[in-house]
């Protein structure tokens, strides 16, 4: 059953309002905020919205960095049947102009920002106890099937969209979280995802809420710092992009190398050890990580299989789920300890995932059916191009086992059809590049009908150590699957989910390329 986001999410503000709902390292100092400030500031900001001439129906900006500010905006947005547009602080001030020109703000609730629009407020968290009464006089809106989230994307590709999602679309994501893993009150999550996408709003503001859990922001988006907000804080919950999960892996990896033949044979042990018993074995490595390890999930773009068998190995619970903006975002997700990690696991609840008119290997488009799908762009055009019966069309090719995992094998519009009529799957390349330890990253793009690609490194020599990569990798793979051409970055271009840009690709390829890649 879905709901209203403010009916499913004040219950719980009411029943833990002297619970810890945020602690912001920052540095300045630690600031901690409880879930009765939350309700508080969002009666507020709800009525200050009234009597501004916001009502039902309207889109109310938000522009603030994660934090309780920018919750309160959403909750107070929500009590009144409003739609947000979050708009990302970090995207550049064209980016930024876009999103504000393609959603419309009818107001702009600001925290922290130098953004100018006109109607603004400024988010607060002033307990003001008159205007509180006010608006909690006043019902609550409660239609699950109004428009919750007016999200802007521009995707990885560059072609933007305004994403409507209900009120039940991201509802059905955090009841069909809760059904998969046990969260409570206890639990701390590290708030990592930009809550101006689905990822964000769903795993790190209306699930922590939901179950009275804690948010831990870090000072900096810095591996030194999250790894020691993990320990520091004793964080249970991170839900974050692969790139975290590989950097930590890296370290982890180095350590264990440099640690002699003690840590050499502790990791060998661990490997040999059953689940249950690395769950006691691997107690220093849980101390250094948190302490309290309930859930690593990670999202946003593919997990390389060989990171997932690591942490297992080491028995941590890394999980790798799948989903999109369009699907708010979760559609799937491993199981714990999942005996196929190159999959993305199974539909959650109530989700249907079939594969469109698979080919002879069972390759196909993914398409989605459930709660959790958008009502539909804004355009309606780009909306008819999407749906076709409820199912959404996911624009990924996959595969779906005997029992019913899915595996992704690459994007439609990624798909390289070589002069042969040979099929190059770049996500795959992408993986086998990102495996050896001189490559930070990889992204494979079309030249000529052939892969080519253009990798991030650091060092000295990064023309050489690249051919070196390539020639290694050429040697492995199929023919046409071969690199062609190679340009090297110290990084790649990112969407602010931390995906690969993959429109800037081309342009950054051209200004880069080393010469052609050995074959």
């Amino acid at each position: 059953m879905t709901s209203n986001l403010w009916k499913l999410i004040e219950p719980s503000l009411l029943l833990h309002g002297d619970d810890l709902a945020w602690i912001c390292r920052q540095q300045e100092g630690r600031r901690e905020v409880q879930f009765r400030q939350i309700h508080q500031a969002a009666l507020v900001t709800a009525q200050k919205l009234r009597k501004s001439g916001i009502s039902a129906g309207a889109t109310v900006g938000i522009t603030a960095p994660n934090g309780p500010e920018w919750t309160v905006a959403a909750l107070a947005a929500w009590r009144i049947g409003c739609m947000i547009a979050p708009i990302h602080i970090g995207n550049s001030d064209h980016d930024i102009a876009a999103q504000i020109d393609a959603v419309k703000p009818d107001i702009m609730l600001v925290h922290g920002s130098g953004i100018v629009h006109e109607p603004r407020m400024e988010i607060t968290l002033d307990a003001e106890e008159e205007l509180a009464a006010a608006e909690n006089a006043i019902a609550a809106a409660d239609d699950p099937d109004a428009v919750a989230a007016r999200l802007y994307t521009s995707g990885s590709t560059g072609n933007p969209k305004v994403v409507r999602l209900s009120h039940g679309n991201l509802a059905a994501n955090v009841l069909a979280a809760v059904k998969i893993q046990r969260f409570g009150p206890g639990d701390r999550f590290i708030s990592l995802l930009p809550f101006s996408h689905a990822m964000g709003i769903t795993a790190n503001v209306n699930l922590p809420y939901y179950v009275g859990a804690s948010l831990v922001t870090p000072k900096v988006l810095a591996a030194s710092e999250i790894v020691a907000a993990l320990e520091e804080e004793k964080v249970t919950v991170v839900i974050a992009v692969p790139r975290l999960f590989r950097n930590v892996m890296l370290g982890l990896e180095k350590k264990f190398r440099e640690g002699g033949k003690g840590l050499a044979l502790y990791r060998r042990v661990l490997r040999a050890s059953p689940s249950r018993l690395r769950q006691i074995l691997n107690a220093p490595l849980r101390k250094r990580l948190g302490g309290r390890i309930n859930v690593w999930v990670s999202g946003g773009s593919h997990l390389d299989g060989r990171i997932t068998r690591f942490y297992q190995e080491l028995g941590l619970p890394l999980r790798q789920g799948y989903g999109l903006t369009e699907t708010a975002p979760l559609a799937c997700i491993q199981e714990n300890f999942d005996s196929a990690p190159e999959s993305v696991g199974k539909p959650v609840e109530h989700v249907q995932v079939r594969v469109n008119e698979p080919d002879e290997s069972g390759q196909g488009e993914i398409w989605i059916k459930g709660p959790n799908v958008m009502l539909g762009y804004e355009d309606p055009e780009q909306t008819a191009q999407a749906l076709e019966d409820g199912w959404f069309k996911t624009g990924d090719i996959g595969r779906i086992d005997d029992q019913g995992r899915v595996t992704l094998t690459g994007r439609l519009k990624r798909l390289i059809v070589t002069e042969a009529g040979k099929n190059v799957y770049p996500e795959e390349l992408e993986t086998l590049l990102e495996r050896d330890p001189a490559i930070k990253e990889a992204g494979v793009l079309e030249v000529d009908m052939r892969p080519a690609c253009v990798l991030a490194m650091d060092g000295d020599d990064t023309a050489g150590e690249a051919r070196r990569v390539i020639r290694e990798f050429n040697a492995l793979v199929s023919a046409h699957n071969r690199i062609s051409r190679i340009a090297v970055v110290e990084e790649l271009p990112r969407t602010p989910l931390g995906k690969i840009a993959l429109q800037e690709l081309p342009a950054i390829f051209e200004a880069h390329e080393i010469g052609a890649g050995g074959n």
